[in-house]
């Protein structure tokens, strides 16, 4: 469900580049990207030969005009799931070297059902190759501390190379190395000081020129213009995401801005994006700390300082999003993985058995959560942090465009869909285009005049502001009931729309309005709603005969008590539309957005509309379909529930989960103290 395409042309054109030999058309972007461009153009390349070598007349991977090309952008992205995969091969085998088999194969496995990593790993981008070539050279560089085989610190070099190459940000690791060895000199047999100085330049200066020969052989842009490379490189790559605003807003806690959100962003996301096994047991495996001999506690230690100061690193950018942050996820999953080993030892006592269920029943129950999202690992969220709906109110959904292909899929099976013209929002387009043969088209371009509109959570909510499709979505779209919804844990991902159709009225009510107004029906949103959201409406009106009055349409939210909770009054249409303006037998899309107070406590509450005239405030006698006329002239559309942001259910198994936790943790201590 890769969303981003830039990569997948990049590497394409990188590629073609290699082929015809213009070594200084391989430049495409400052992070640079170069081992995902390697990697996926040869791949997308190599299809496209194989394809023409057993006769086929296949589209050359940059011809995607017409075509529904998801296929080549798996193409692209098999072999950086490959290397991911074979990373956590790796993995588990430096872990064991480190830590033991135990922690290995825990370690491995929280990597492998780790949902953020997951979802990183299903898109053509650079940070999940970043991360896994970030973390094994780490941790090579942790091995060459207990064994000091130079062999180990030239594979260290050489996966950072690739990290550096791949994402600018990796050269991290050049100071994470010096501080490896200078821990390691502190807690070695002293020695003198210029010799240690001696030794750790050496080192240093021996990972650097790896990394630079890496650099120089591997990038075709390094060998025809290596001076400006290398300034589009630190110069876009680093000061531009330290110093200048974002290109695109960030919807943060409920403010969109193209501003550094702060440290707290990152924060956020470690808390929303572990999850119920990992982040505690992070912490644990933190806490452990202080029973481990030294040498073990001095690469625990170091693995937690990775942790802290690539965060610390990231945060000092203005730029900031939370796939950044994957490395320190990796790190988190081994410190998680020697808290389990720890934690489950501790309670076990000497019962091999005992630990071993233990371990095993507790990362079933994460894979048992994780893997029925597959594909869209990205709409896990922290249970513990109160899972999806809580973190509506952090960071807008649907950050790898989740849904958005299965809009665009509904869309390409249509009766003639390769005819049709989509309208989509900005970005949106690189996930649809790749789902659908018809040509897609940014909403700025076509606004109503598309035969579908396609719309998706993250931009919507991101983009109430923009022009493209700012005020078609907020003034329109988002009142009437789409064609189709694509729904992922019960919260909309994306919609899509047929402009021309006649709108959709999925509630029927046929009510009269004193002699010449009916009520036809309505849309509500959502019959199931938390406090401090916000509850959508659309009514619809039609005249019967004239009228020459301006009338107000009042909507409230009631209490079981009749104590009025919410309202919204105004002239139908927000004021554009008033009813002296009406035209006989006209269909009038009246929409109301109306807020649930956050003290709101949690219940059924009754939906009622009804109108009045704003000069006298006399209300207009409304009569059923019997003809009886309705008590307090109004009509109850509705019941809507307000529920807790967290159900009570998960509140009392996450209670009861950190009860488990420290009940161990008190087991554990108390077993020390008598030994």
């Amino acid at each position: 469900v890769s969303r981003p395409l830039q990569w997948y042309f990049r590497s394409a054109q990188f590629f073609e580049a290699v082929l015809e030999g213009n070594w200084a058309g391989t430049i495409f972007s400052e992070h640079p990207g170069v081992t995902v461009m390697w990697l996926s153009g040869a791949a997308v390349w190599g299809w496209y030969g194989v394809q023409r070598l057993v006769g086929l007349d296949p589209p050359t991977p940059l011809e995607t005009e017409g075509y529904a090309f998801f296929d080549r952008v798996a193409v692209g992205l098999l072999p950086l799931a490959l290397l991911v995969s074979l990373g956590i091969l790796w993995g588990w085998y430096l872990l064991r070297r480190l830590f033991g088999k135990r922690v290995a194969w825990i370690g491995a496995l929280l990597w492998a059902i780790d949902p953020f990593y997951l979802a990183n790993s299903k898109s053509l981008h650079l940070d999940a190759i970043l991360s896994t070539t970030m973390v094994l050279s780490a941790l090579w560089m942790l091995l060459y501390l207990q064994e000091h085989s130079k062999r180990y610190l030239v594979i260290s070099a050489l996966l950072g190379g690739l990290a550096i190459l791949t994402k600018i940000s990796a050269v991290f690791l050049l100071p994470f190395l010096g501080l490896c060895l200078l821990c390691n000199w502190i807690l070695s047999p002293r020695q003198g000081v210029r010799s240690h100085l001696r030794s750790v330049s050496m080192d240093l200066v021996l990972w650097t020129t790896i990394v630079v020969v890496v650099w120089l052989v591997l990038w075709p842009s390094m060998w025809a213009q290596p001076w400006s490379s290398l300034d589009r490189v630190l110069r876009q790559g680093v000061l531009l995401h330290v110093d200048m605003p974002r290109d695109q807003p960030l919807l943060y806690r409920g403010t969109l801005g193209v501003q550094d959100p702060g440290f707290r962003f990152y924060l956020d996301v470690i808390l929303y994006r572990t999850t119920f096994l990992t982040l505690p047991f992070a912490c644990i495996g933190l806490f452990s700390l202080a029973t481990r001999g030294q040498r073990q506690r001095l690469t625990l230690a170091l693995v937690a300082g990775f942790a802290l100061f690539y965060s610390i690193q990231m945060s000092l950018g203005s730029w900031k999003d939370g796939r950044y942050l994957l490395p320190v996820f990796l790190m988190l999953d081994v410190l998680a993985a020697l808290g389990l080993a720890w934690w489950t030892r501790g309670i076990c006592k000497k019962s091999n058995l005992c630990h071993t269920v233990t371990v095993c029943a507790l990362l079933s129950v994460q894979a048992l959560i994780v893997f029925p999202r597959h594909p869209y690992y990205g709409t896990h969220y922290n249970l513990l942090a109160g899972g999806p709906l809580a973190a509506l109110r952090v960071f807008p959904p649907a950050e790898y465009g989740e849904g958005l292909d299965l809009a665009g899929r509904y869309v390409d099976e249509l009766p003639g869909a390769e005819d049709s013209v989509v309208g989509t929002q900005f970005l949106a387009n690189e996930m649809v285009t790749q789902y659908v043969r018809a040509p897609v088209y940014d909403i700025a371009q076509t606004g109503d005049a598309a035969d579908y509109l396609l719309f998706g959570v993250q931009y919507t909510m991101r983009g109430q502001d923009y022009d493209r499709w700012g005020a078609l979505w907020e003034r329109t779209y988002k009142f009437r009931e789409p064609a189709y919804v694509v729904r992922l844990d019960g919260i909309p991902y994306a919609w899509v729309h047929r402009p021309a159709a006649e709108p959709i009225i999925p509630q029927q009510v046929g009510v009269q309005f004193a002699e010449h107004i009916k009520l036809i029906g309505y849309r509500i949103s959502a019959e199931r709603i938390t406090a401090g959201d916000k509850l959508l409406l659309t009514l619809y009106w039609q005249l019967v005969g004239e009228i020459e009055e301006d009338f107000t349409v009042f909507v409230h939210l009631l209490a079981p008590g009749g104590e009025l909770v919410a309202q919204q009054d105004n002239p139908p249409g927000r004021g554009t539309r008033p009813t002296s303006g009406w035209q006989s037998s006209e269909l009038i899309e009246d929409p109301y957005e109306v807020l649930i107070p956050l003290d709101t406590a949690p219940g059924d509450y009754v939906l009622s509309t009804g109108m009045y005239d704003p000069r006298s405030m006399e209300r207009l006698a409304v009569f059923d379909a019997y003809g009886d006329r309705q008590a307090e002239d109004r009509v109850t559309l509705s019941t809507v529930q307000v529920q807790p942001l967290v159900p009570w259910w998960q509140r009392g198994i996450c209670a009861a989960w950190v009860a488990v936790l420290s009940g161990g943790l008190v087991i554990i201590w108390l077993g020390r103290e008598r030994e």
